[in-house]
C-alpha cells in the first residue's frame, strides 16, 4: 500500500516537471505576482474613464488628466493613455471635423510607440481606431479611405489570440462597418456583425450592445429578413428604454413605426418619440415623427388626420436649425394623395403639380437621387393621378417607372456579377495571405528551437489540410453563386415578359387617348350637323304641316292611298328630327364639365338607347324602360357615356341566350339627394375571380379586337369626378345590375 502512494506520488512530480520543461521550451514561463507593483494615478483615472468613456464625467478626468499623458514616459501606459483620450473625445454621436482629426492624430500617436516598444497588441488596438474613425470620416465627410482592409485582418488576427473579448467585439464590429462602406456582400457583413455581438459583455457596454442590434436590424432588413430584423429592433429598443439616451431611442422608435405592418403599433410608436421628444432643441426629430405619423394615417386611409399631422411636422421644421426649404415643399407636396381622398381635387392637383416639378420634372432630382429613391417618388406620383383620374400624366409617369425598371434591372445583374467576382478573388488572396503568415512563423520558429521541428511539420500538415478545406469551400461558394446567377437570370426574364406586357398596356392606353381625341373632334362636328339640319327639317316638317290642313280641308277629293303617302312622310319627318335631337343631347355643349353641369336623366337615357337601337334589333332585345324626368348634377355627353358603357355591355351579356332572358330593364328612381339608375340584365353573370378587377385599366374579357378595357373605367372616373358612383350585384348564370348614383341638381 505504502508502496503504490509512493508510485503515484512519483509520477505525479514527474508529470509536473515534463510541464513546467515544456513550458519553458515553448518560451512561457508561469505567471508570478508583482506584489511591488502599484497603480499611480494617472492609471486610475484611466481605468475609471474608460469605464465612463460615454458620460461627461468621463470628459472632466480626461480633460484634467490629458497634459499628463502627453507628457507620460512610460510607452505602454502612454498608449493606453492616448487611445483612452481619442475614445472619450468621440463618444458623443455626431463629432466635429477637428475632433475627428483629433482622434485620429492620438492613435497614430499610440501606433508609433507600439511600434517603437514591438507591441503588436497595441499596435492591433491602434489599427481597429483608426479604421473605426475613418469609417466615421467617410460616412460623415465623404472622404477616401486610406488603409487597406488586409491590415485590420492581421489586427483582428492578433487580438483574437490575446483573447480579449471586448476589443475583439470591437474590432468585428469595425470590420463589419468598413465592408459595408465597400460595398461586399450583406451575408459577410452578417457574418462580422454577429461576432461583434457575441463577444460583446451586455453588462459593461449595454449603450454599444443597443447599438450593434440596431445594426444588426439594418443588416437583416438588407437580406430581406423582415423576421430577424424586427427581433433584433425590439431588443434595441428594450435596452434603450433603460438608458439615458434620449436621441438614439427616439431613432430606433422612428425605425420600429416605419418598418412595422401592424398601423395599431406603428401609431402607438410615433406616438411614444412624440412623448419622449418634449424638449424644443429635438424639433428636427419631432418633425419626422409628426410626417411619419401623416404617412401613416395616409396610408389607411384616414386623410383628415395625415394632414393634421403632416403640417404639424412642417411646422416642426420651420423651427429647426438649417435650411429646410425643399423638405418643407416636398412634405407639403406629399398632402396631395390626402386632399385627393377628401374630394379637395384643386388643392390636390396643385400640390400633385408641386411634387412633380420637385422630383419627376426636375433635372436635379433626376441627375442626385438613388435609383430607389426614384422609385418610391414614382409610385407616388403614380397613386396621385390614379386618384385624380389624370390619364395623361399617369401615364407618362408609368413611361419613366418603365424605364428606370429596366436600367435597375441591367445594373444589378452587372453589380452582383462584379461583386462575385471580387468576393472569389479576395478568398483567394485571404487564403493565400494566411498561408504565408503560418508558414513564416513556424520556420522562425524552427529555427530559434530545433526541439519543435515535430511541432512544425504537424503545423504545416494542418495548414495544408485547412488549405485543400478552403479551396474546396470556395469551388462550392463558386458553384452556388453560379446557380444563383442562373435563378437571377429567370427572375430577370419573368420581369421581362412583365415589362413588355406592361408595355403593350401603355401602348393601348395611348391609342385610347387617341380615339378619346377623335371621339372629341366627331362630337364637335356632330353637334354642328345636327344644328345645321334644324333649320331645313324645321322648314319640311312645316310644309308637311301645310299639306295636311290642306288634306283636312280638300275632304273626299284627296283619296286614300294620297293620305297614307303623306302620313308617312310626316311619320319619316318626326324620326328624322328624333335622331337630331338624340344627337343635340350626346353632344350638349351648353355648360363645362363638372359640378355646376346638370342633365335630364330622361334625355341622357333615351339618347343612349337611340344610338344603341340598331346593336338592339340586331341582337332581337327587348328593353324594359321605366325613366322619369329627373336632373342629375353632370354633362349630359359624359352621362350617355357611362350609359351606351353599360348597357352595350349588357347587350353582350345576353347575345346568344334564349329569347326570353334577351330583356334589359332600365329603372330610374329618387333615393333623397340622390337618383339611382339600375340596368339589369338575365345574361350569365361576372366570374368571382374577375369581379376585383372590373373597374381597373385595360382589363377586358371581350374578344380580342373587341375592346381596349377601358369602358367601366371610364365609368368609374366620370362618376368620380361629379361626385357620383357605380356598383354592381351579380349572380353566375342569372344576371348582373349595374346600379349608377348621382346627385340630384340643386
Amino acid at each position: 500500500m505504502i508502496s503504490q502512494w509512493k508510485l503515484i506520488r512519483a509520477l505525479s512530480l514527474f508529470a509536473m516537471c515534463s510541464m513546467l520543461i515544456w513550458l519553458i521550451a515553448c518560451g512561457i514561463t508561469p505567471d508570478q505576482p508583482d506584489l511591488s507593483e502599484l497603480k499611480s494615478p494617472v492609471e486610475t483615472a484611466l481605468d475609471s474613464a474608460e469605464v465612463l468613456f460615454a458620460s461627461p464625467t468621463a470628459e472632466k478626468i480626461v480633460k484634467r488628466i490629458k497634459s499628463q499623458v502627453l507628457k507620460e514616459e512610460k510607452p505602454e501606459l502612454k498608449i493606453r493613455g492616448l487611445r483612452i483620450l481619442s475614445k472619450v473625445l468621440l463618444s458623443t454621436w455626431v463629432s466635429s471635423a477637428t475632433e475627428l482629426d483629433s482622434a485620429v492624430k492620438y492613435v497614430k500617436q499610440a501606433e508609433e510607440l507600439a511600434l517603437a516598444a514591438g507591441d503588436s497588441l497595441q499596435w492591433a488596438l491602434c489599427q481597429a481606431d483608426l479604421f473605426r474613425y475613418e469609417n466615421r470620416i467617410r460616412n460623415e465627410f465623404n472622404k477616401p479611405k486610406i488603409r487597406p482592409k488586409t491590415t485590420l485582418l492581421l489586427a483582428i488576427n492578433l487580438i483574437e489570440k490575446s483573447h480579449m473579448t471586448d476589443e475583439l467585439s470591437f474590432a468585428y464590429r469595425v470590420l463589419a462597418r468598413r465592408m459595408l462602406i465597400d460595398q461586399e456582400p450583406i451575408p459577410d457583413v452578417l457574418h462580422y456583425d454577429l461576432l461583434a455581438l457575441q463577444f460583446n459583455d451586455s453588462a459593461r457596454y449595454p449603450e454599444l450592445r443597443a447599438a450593434m442590434c440596431h445594426t444588426m436590424y439594418g443588416t437583416y432588413f438588407a437580406l430581406n429578413q423582415r423576421k430577424d430584423a424586427l427581433k433584433y429592433l425590439l431588443r434595441a429598443k428594450k435596452m434603450l428604454e433603460h438608458l439615458d439616451d434620449t436621441v438614439y431611442y427616439v431613432y430606433v422608435t422612428l425605425d420600429l413605426a416605419s418598418f412595422t405592418d401592424d398601423d395599431t403599433e406603428s401609431l402607438r410608436y410615433y406616438h411614444d418619440a412624440l412623448r419622449v421628444l418634449t424638449s424644443g432643441t429635438f424639433s428636427l426629430h419631432a418633425a419626422w415623427a409628426n410626417y411619419g405619423l401623416g404617412f401613416r394615417f395616409q396610408r389607411m386611409g384616414i386623410y383628415d388626420s395625415a394632414i393634421y399631422y403632416s403640417r404639424r411636422g412642417i411646422e416642426k421644421l420651420l423651427i429647426s436649425p438649417g435650411d429646410n426649404r425643399r423638405n418643407i415643399l416636398l412634405r407639403q407636396a406629399n398632402m396631395a394623395v390626402s386632399y385627393a381622398g377628401l374630394r379637395q381635387f384643386r388643392t390636390a392637383k396643385r400640390l400633385a403639380a408641386i411634387r412633380d416639378s420637385l422630383t419627376v420634372g426636375n433635372i436635379a432630382w433626376e441627375q442626385a437621387t438613388p435609383p430607389t429613391a426614384k422609385r418610391f417618388d414614382l409610385f407616388g406620383m403614380i397613386r396621385v393621378y390614379e386618384m385624380l383620374g389624370d390619364v395623361k400624366n399617369l401615364t407618362r409617369v408609368q413611361a419613366k417607372l418603365l424605364k428606370l425598371q429596366r436600367e435597375l434591372y441591367s445594373s444589378d445583374l452587372l453589380g452582383e456579377i462584379g461583386k462575385a467576382e471580387r468576393q472569389y478573388e479576395f478568398k483567394i488572396k485571404n487564403g493565400e495571405l494566411k498561408n504565408l503568415q503560418k508558414t513564416s512563423a513556424l520556420k522562425a520558429t524552427a529555427a530559434k528551437r530545433d526541439g519543435r521541428l515535430r511541432f512544425l511539420l504537424i503545423i504545416i500538415g494542418t495548414t495544408a489540410i485547412s488549405g485543400l478545406l478552403i479551396i474546396g469551400s470556395l469551388l462550392r461558394r463558386k458553384k452556388i453563386l453560379h446557380r444563383s446567377l442562373v435563378r437571377q437570370n429567370a427572375t430577370i426574364e419573368r420581369q421581362k415578359i412583365g415589362l413588355e406586357s406592361s408595355l403593350r398596356n401603355l401602348q393601348r392606353s395611348q391609342a385610347h387617348v387617341l380615339n378619346s381625341e377623335k371621339m372629341v373632334m366627331l362630337g364637335h362636328f356632330t353637334a354642328g350637323v345636327a344644328h345645321e339640319l334644324n333649320n331645313p327639317l324645321n322648314f319640311v316638317s312645316g310644309g308637311v304641316s301645310v299639306f295636311e290642313e290642306a288634306a283636312e280641308n280638300a275632304g273626299s277629293a284627296i283619296s286614300e292611298k294620297e293620305l297614307d303617302l303623306l302620313r308617312s312622310i310626316r311619320k319619316g319627318i318626326d324620326r328624322v328630327m328624333e335622331i337630331v335631337n338624340s344627337l343635340g343631347v350626346f353632344c350638349n355643349p351648353r355648360s363645362e364639365i363638372g359640378f355646376d353641369s346638370y342633365s335630364n336623366i330622361a334625355e341622357c337615357l333615351n339618347a343612349s338607347l337611340l344610338v344603341l337601337q340598331s346593336k338592339v334589333k340586331k341582337e332581337n332585345v327587348e328593353v324594359i324602360s321605366e325613366v322619369s324626368n329627373q336632373l342629375v348634377t353632370g354633362h349630359s355627353g359624359q352621362l350617355c357615356q357611362v350609359f351606351i358603357n353599360v348597357l352595350d355591355n349588357a347587350i353582350d351579356a345576353v347575345k346568344g341566350l334564349p329569347k326570353e332572358r334577351k330583356a334589359i330593364r332600365v329603372h330610374v328612381r329618387q333615393e333623397q339627394e340622390h337618383v339611382l339608375v339600375d340596368i339589369q340584365d338575365h345574361g350569365r353573370g361576372i366570374a368571382e375571380s374577375i369581379q376585383p378587377n372590373l373597374f381597373s385599366t385595360f382589363f377586358y374579357t371581350k374578344p380580342q379586337g373587341n375592346g381596349m378595357g377601358m369602358g367601366l373605367f371610364s365609368c368609374y372616373a366620370i362618376l368620380r369626378a361629379i361626385r357620383g358612383s357605380i356598383s354592381f350585384t351579380t349572380q353566375v348564370n342569372q344576371g348582373t345590375t349595374f346600379r349608377i348614383r348621382l346627385e340630384r341638381a340643386r
